[in-house]
């Protein structure tokens, strides 16, 4: 008698994943993004993830970052053939042509960041565990309800091995030593400082 077979899933690869955006199959203007061969529903946007994300981008990293590094906002990060996730922010490193041939690879990413209010577990465990396994050097989470930022560096295959949690007052490096960041930091209060007392 043959042993019973287990259902599998069934994983995409980013190659199908985008032929179903390509075709239709995927309804326009859908927030998903590809995680380990599945479609995930992003969480929506509301205004102070929207509002942080602004300041982020027009305020504090374009002046800082320009000629160091491509800053991407809410678009692709190739992880590997079934991980495509699409982070609030990436700080990338700088090429004249802004990746317009290609989606940026982990060996790009110098800084990842998440901002979150209804998404913090799911960005605390999945999110950190792929970006880890990634080796993305430095990955920050914005938790919007605690007004914080929590930030992760050192990633192995096991997960980052330091995590620390910055509150306004306190200064964060945007990367190491061996950076091209080095040297650049942002006070925890111009990225959470503007936001309505919870």
């Amino acid at each position: 008698m043959n042993a019973p077979i287990e259902p599998t899933r069934l994983k995409l690869t980013i190659t199908q994943y985008r032929q179903m955006g390509e075709r239709g199959i995927l309804p326009p203007g859908e927030r998903v993004e590809l995680i380990d061969g599945e479609i995930i529903r992003m969480a929506p946007i509301g205004p102070p993830h929207a509002g942080i994300l602004n300041r982020l981008l027009n305020d504090r990293l374009a002046s800082l970052c320009k000629g160091k590094a491509v800053i991407s906002a809410q678009h692709p990060v190739e992880v590997d053939d079934y991980n495509e996730p699409q982070p609030d922010l990436c700080l990338l490193r700088w090429r004249d042509n802004y990746y317009i041939d290609r989606h940026p690879a982990p060996a790009d990413v110098l800084l990842l960041i998440e901002i979150s209010d209804s998404s913090l577990r799911y960005d605390r465990s999945v999110k950190r565990a792929l970006y880890a396994r990634a080796g993305l050097p430095r990955y920050w989470i914005v938790d919007v309800n605690d007004r914080s930022v929590i930030v992760f560096s050192e990633p192995s295959p096991d997960g980052y091995r330091n995590e620390q949690r910055h509150r306004e007052g306190e200064r964060l490096p945007l990367g190491g030593p061996d950076s091209p960041l080095a040297g650049l930091a942002l006070d925890v209060s111009g990225i959470v400082g503007h936001l309505p007392p919870g």
